[in-house]
């Protein structure tokens, strides 16, 4: 399939490995909708649009799968997975316990360069009203506040885990705005106070409110 929006490759130069540019737009096009679930992935057409040989999309394909994004259907090809209830548990069951403590963390330990940073966050939130915008600023916010912890191993958790947020909360993105804005506020109020205990509280909460959100799209009355 054509996939609108995406920039021909063939002129990038040596910036970067070629799979891997293709692999993080693919990934892209999938948070942001442009390739929706059940989306046909076909290499050859890919290739032809991007203006890259077949080589490196294929690369990209592997790695897409491998790490979850795409199915593989036998004698049909690629395919953009779907939203599961079950993913939904696993994932915001993971990310409850992660962000929890990570939020705790954040609080005893953010410099106030941090903060402020997470300040810029949450004025870019309420500047826009664009779903796509809001899922990235959303997943933009929980590592910021996961880098606060000082902990590069519980932050890469958490930046591994936002991304495949990103792939439910866009679908909640819009109706979320006000009471996510809410949150994350109170969320920078409790680092500024470094009250770890509130923190946790706010962190956990917000995760689990979110995951009931998105839960409605996923099982429509």
């Amino acid at each position: 399939m054509t996939i609108s929006g995406l920039p021909r490759l063939e002129r990038a130069g040596a910036a970067g490995n070629t799979g891997d540019r293709v692999r993080d737009m693919l990934a892209e096009a999938i948070l942001t909708g442009q390739l929706p679930e059940g989306a046909h992935l076909n290499a050859e057409a890919l290739a032809k649009q991007l203006g890259v040989s077949h080589i490196p999309v294929r690369e990209a394909l592997r790695s897409l799968g491998a790490d979850g994004w795409i199915d593989y259907r036998p004698h049909l090809g690629a395919y953009v997975r779907a939203r599961t209830e079950a993913e939904l548990a696993d994932l915001f069951e993971a990310r409850l316990e992660t962000e929890g403590r990570t939020t705790a963390l954040a609080a005893e330990r953010r410099t106030a360069e941090q903060l402020a940073g997470l300040e810029e966050i949450l004025a870019r939130q309420a500047a826009t009203a664009d779903p796509i915008d809001l899922a990235r600023l959303n997943a933009e916010f929980h590592i910021a506040v996961a880098a606060c912890s000082q902990n590069s191993l519980m932050a890469g958790f958490v930046r591994a885990l936002s991304m495949r947020a990103r792939f439910y909360f866009s679908t909640v993105a819009p109706d979320r705005r006000a009471e996510s804005m809410r949150d994350h506020h109170a969320i920078v109020e409790s680092l500024r106070r470094r009250d770890s205990t509130e923190a946790e509280r706010l962190g956990r909460a917000h995760v689990a409110n979110t995951r009931l959100a998105v839960l409605r799209t996923l099982t429509p009355p």
